[in-house]
């Protein structure tokens, strides 16, 4: 469709809706073969922008002051400091950024945890796609934490993302 008659329906029709922007993303995960996984995965299927990778707590931190993303997507579970902290610790560093725990554990002490630390959801890491689009189709609640896509038997399923 050409700008121009993109500009005759909007006269017309009225201003079609903007596309609901992407999310500026920081993704985090100790292992370079699932970080490599998972922003290719969301490049692919354009659920967010990923903004930068990084594979510690410490060059978490660094990089959401330097970025300045609006979501950063986390492993719970990283060598040195892990998810957990780097969740806490960024909920004080950048309060308006949205954290979202990745695990491979999905017990209601776990998520109880999660939400303890300021993480706005954990997803499960095999499912993380189809958990993240599910998320994001609306904003984000702390009860998510406790709640998570992983529960809803809509989405739950044999096949992994990952």
């Amino acid at each position: 469709m050409s700008l121009g008659t993109v500009a005759i329906r909007a006269q017309v029709f009225g201003a079609a809706p903007l596309p609901p922007a992407r999310k500026k993303t920081l993704v985090v995960d100790d292992s370079e073969t699932i970080l490599h996984a998972i922003c290719t995965l969301l490049e692919h299927h354009d659920i967010v922008e990923v903004a930068g990778r990084a594979e510690s707590g410490t060059q978490t931190l660094d990089l959401v002051l330097e970025l300045k993303p609006d979501l950063v997507l986390l492993d719970a579970e990283m060598p040195g400091m892990s998810g957990l902290r780097t969740a806490l610790l960024l909920s004080q560093l950048s309060p308006t950024t949205e954290i979202i725990l990745m695990s491979m554990d999905t017990s209601p002490q776990f998520r109880a945890a999660c939400a303890g630390c300021s993480a706005k959801a954990v997803i499960y890491k095999p499912r993380f796609l189809r958990e993240l689009s599910a998320l994001l189709e609306r904003p984000l609640r702390a009860a998510d934490c406790l709640v998570t896509a992983t529960n809803d038997p809509a989405l739950r399923g044999s096949e992994a993302d990952i």
